[in-house]
């Protein structure tokens, strides 16, 4: 694979990457949307079972979302640009 093929494909991957965590933040919000509207009319015992899981899983959601995902796309762009720096110079 040249570099140019490297450089095109990561920019594929960083768009694709970008749309995937704009899609999941879309996801997110609507799934605590509608766990908020159920939240007052569920309070049985498989409830607290419930609320275990997903505490793990919003946690682990939220961080990606404001922290991992936000950091990579970042790196990413980087990385890119220093590709490109160097595609340019004529190597």
């Amino acid at each position: 694979m040249s570099k140019d093929d490297t450089f095109r494909e990561m920019k594929n991957f960083h768009q694709e990457l970008r749309r995937f965590n704009d899609m999941m933040k879309v996801s997110m919000n609507d799934l605590q949307q509608k766990h908020d509207r159920v939240n007052p009319y569920w309070q049985d015992e498989m409830r607290k079972e419930y609320d275990a899981r997903w505490r793990e899983f919003d946690e682990m959601m939220k961080r990606y979302l404001t922290h991992e995902g936000p950091r990579y796309a970042e790196f990413l762009d980087v990385k890119l640009r220093h590709l490109a720096q160097y595609l340019r110079s004529g190597r």
